[in-house]
């Protein structure tokens, strides 16, 4: 599943967001978030990927640090 656009707080670049379930019973999906493109001067890139399990992409560690809210 690739997610809705996002926007990175540090630079307003379009993120990406994509999820898979790696097991029938797994019990949440894995995600990876990061820039679209390299933002080189993007003051958040440190903690890019976003990378985890959660429900939603708005769960992950660091992603109220690193995406704008919900639409």
């Amino acid at each position: 599943m690739i997610h809705a656009s996002l926007v990175c707080r540090g630079c307003s670049g379009t993120l990406y967001a994509v999820s898979t379930i790696c097991a029938p019973a797994a019990p949440l999906p894995t995600w990876e978030v990061d820039h679209d493109h390299t933002q080189a001067s993007c003051p958040l890139r440190p903690l890019l990927p976003l990378e985890g399990e959660a429900a939603h992409v708005h769960e992950l560690p660091d992603a109220d640090h690193v995406l704008t809210g919900p639409a």
